[in-house]
């Protein structure tokens, strides 16, 4: 062992001693450290929510669970999903719509966590934009049925629409699609949260 001090007095020490000195050591590693802080600096919110991420709040937890019984992946979201807005359809089909939109802007209803409370957010807007389009762009027809083009009944959108009915038909379906997506967003982000709980 007295050889390896021996070596590192004799052979080694000298030239650390001539690295140590040398100016542009200090000056790369002040660049790495500075480096380091403003990276730090950069991403403080991201890290912080990482790190002190425990998964939903009992209260969070509790609401996405009754969103998901109110508004679930299937019934008035699948309907939007498949749904070809060209033809006629029960307006029943939006119930899960029209009973999120009665009860879900008031605070008892909001998150605690703010990336869950901004897409709730989000989901009631397109949500409400959703269900203007319907009052404005569709009717009852002879069935009693909404449909942009009373009268028509089940039969498939032709070329032959005017202007004015394929706009409504594409309103229809943007709304529809904003409110799926959004749903879909809040499902996952809510569900990889509850999952990190467990972890």
């Amino acid at each position: 062992m007295d050889w390896l001090a021996e070596l590192l007095r004799t052979q080694l020490q000298p030239q650390l001693a001539h690295l140590w000195g040398s100016l542009d050591v200090w000056r790369t590693l002040a660049l790495g450290q500075m480096t380091l802080l403003v990276a730090l600096a950069a991403f403080r919110k991201p890290l912080l929510r990482r790190l002190t991420r425990r998964g939903l709040a009992p209260h969070d937890r509790e609401l996405f669970g009754r969103l998901l019984r109110v508004l679930p992946s299937e019934g008035s979201i699948a309907f939007l999903e498949a749904f070809d807005f060209g033809l006629a359809f029960d307006r029943r089909r939006l119930d899960q719509l029209s009973h999120f939109c009665d009860g879900w802007d008031t605070p008892a209803h909001r998150f605690l966590d703010p990336a869950l409370e901004d897409k709730r957010m989000e989901l009631f807007v397109a949500v409400l934009q959703f269900m203007d389009a319907v009052r404005s762009h569709t009717s009852r027809d002879e069935a009693g049925l909404q449909c942009v083009v009373p009268g028509k009944g089940d039969e498939d959108a032709d070329a032959d629409l005017p202007e004015r009915t394929r706009d409504a038909i594409r309103v229809l379906s943007g709304a529809a699609k904003s409110v799926v997506t959004i749903h879909r967003d809040i499902v996952r982000l809510g569900s990889e949260q509850d999952v990190s709980r467990a972890r």
